[in-house]
């Protein structure tokens, strides 16, 4: 049982439905069997996931078929589909290695083998990212506008919302790149995912969020950390391994949540190594850093506001 304590938090266990919802992202457990993410995401009481299209488990069918028949039981809803990558097609490295995998058609399939993923897990959202972690190669959000805004077009058949995660390892580098995107873009399923890391690592924070209209905002991704930057390296170990569980960091993270969208999917994210490398059980991870989380919004939504929210693609006639 969780108790309350002295900065409030839930205080009837983690599947609580008084307290806010708080979902599990895949890449907290990445190098974990599908069904130790599972069994974490359940004792830590998410109340929803996100799947990596590219996880070795969630790429065998009956595996995944299972998995999403015990969600279904267990009430758990699958939030997102995570791993669409998009590669800019007249990128320096594409030039150099003259690979055909860089080729819009050849994005587009791979795009469409994902999309059919979470097609079947009832996902709302596909979470796209433009990733480039070698700080030499200049960022342009244009060389992926082509393959992003026909993936958009596939996706609403599909009657699902794409998100663009921006971050400083990537083509759409901060928040202002990714509202620029959108805005050139126009595609009405086209939404931005805030990762509280990335936002913070981009040097942007609550003033930025407070500039940007509710309606473009559909995800977010919430961990905690320290307002240190570090080389670009040590943030992509740090943001694929050892993030800080919400309220035990600088970030501002009440004050950034409470500035989304109320009833936009706030989902935790957040890997630990150095607990997984101590013998922290993974259920006892997903605990500390879903009581965490909840703990953090509802102190940033204290009367659990409502609001007419954009609906998703799916929603939509």
């Amino acid at each position: 049982m969780n108790r309350l304590g002295a900065d409030g938090g839930p205080n009837d266990g983690p599947d609580d439905r008084r307290w806010p919802s708080v979902g599990l992202e895949h890449l907290t457990f990445h190098t974990d069997p599908l069904s130790v993410f599972i069994d974490a995401a359940v004792a830590g009481g998410a109340r929803s996931v996100c799947l990596s299209v590219n996880h070795r488990d969630v790429l065998d069918r009956t595996e995944l078929r299972e998995t999403l028949a015990r969600l279904k039981t267990l009430d758990i809803s699958v939030a997102m589909g995570d791993g669409f990558l998009i590669a800019p097609t007249t990128s320096p490295t594409a030039a150099r290695t003259n690979s055909p995998t860089n080729s819009p058609t050849a994005q587009l399939d791979r795009l469409r083998r994902g999309l059919d993923v979470i097609a079947e897990a009832g996902a709302s959202f596909a979470n796209a990212c433009a990733y480039e972690p070698d700080a030499h190669v200049p960022r342009d959000p244009e060389r992926i506008e082509d393959v992003l805004g026909e993936f958009c077009q596939v996706a609403r058949t599909a009657q699902v919302d794409v998100l663009i995660e921006f971050t400083p390892l990537s083509h759409v580098p901060s928040l202002a790149a990714a509202v620029a995107l959108l805005e050139r873009l126009d595609q009405p399923n086209l939404k931005i995912l805030v990762d509280t890391l990335h936002l913070v690592r981009a040097g942007e924070g609550p003033d930025d969020l407070r500039r940007v209209d509710h309606h473009l905002i559909g995800y977010c991704q919430l961990s905690d950390g320290l307002l240190a930057s570090e080389s670009l390296d040590s943030y992509l170990d740090l943001a694929s391994n050892e993030r800080v569980i919400p309220g035990q960091g600088e970030f501002p993270l009440e004050e950034m949540l409470a500035l989304l969208p109320p009833d936009v999917t706030v989902s935790a994210e957040v890997p630990l190594r150095s607990l997984e490398q101590a013998g922290v059980p993974p259920e006892e991870r997903a605990r500390r850093i879903l009581d965490g989380s909840r703990r953090v919004l509802a102190r940033a939504r204290p009367a659990h506001r409502t609001s007419h929210r954009t609906p998703t693609a799916r929603e939509l006639p």
